[in-house]
C-alpha cells in the first residue's frame, strides 16, 4: 500500500515538475508568472518526492529503483503533458520506442524484486 502511494506522490510531482520546468513557454498567466510558479511549486515537488522516496525505501526498494521508476513514471508524464499544452508530436517512433522502454523500465522495478 505504501509503494502504490508513494507512486501516486512521484506522479503529482511529476506532473507539477513539468509545469514548474515549462510554465514559461506554456502561454497566458503561466508564460508571465513562470517564476511565482516555480517558486511555489518547487517546496511541493521536493517534498513529494523526498517523502515518495523514503516510502519505497522503507518498504525495501533500492534506492537504484526508485530512481529508475521515476524516471520512467516522469517520461511516461512528460509525452501527454508536452502533446496536450504545446501540441508537440506524440506519435513518433522515438516516442513509442521510449515509452516502451520507460514501460519495461517501470515493470522490471515492480516485478523484479
Amino acid at each position: 500500500m505504501k509503494t502504490a502511494l508513494a507512486g501516486a506522490l512521484f506522479a503529482i510531482a511529476q506532473v507539477l515538475a513539468w509545469f514548474q520546468s515549462n510554465s514559461g513557454i506554456i502561454g497566458g498567466w503561466l508564460e508571465e508568472n513562470y517564476i511565482y510558479v516555480a517558486l511555489v511549486f518547487g517546496p511541493i515537488v521536493s517534498i513529494l518526492f523526498a517523502t515518495g522516496t523514503k516510502m519505497m525505501y522503507d518498504e525495501g526498494i533500492t534506492l537504484w529503483s526508485i530512481r529508475f521508476l521515476t524516471f520512467g513514471l516522469g517520461y511516461m508524464i512528460f509525452i501527454p503533458l508536452t502533446w496536450y499544452f504545446l501540441g508537440e508530436e506524440v506519435l513518433t517512433i522515438k516516442n513509442a520506442l521510449s515509452f516502451t522502454l520507460c514501460v519495461a523500465l517501470i515493470s522490471i522495478q515492480f516485478f523484479l524484486r
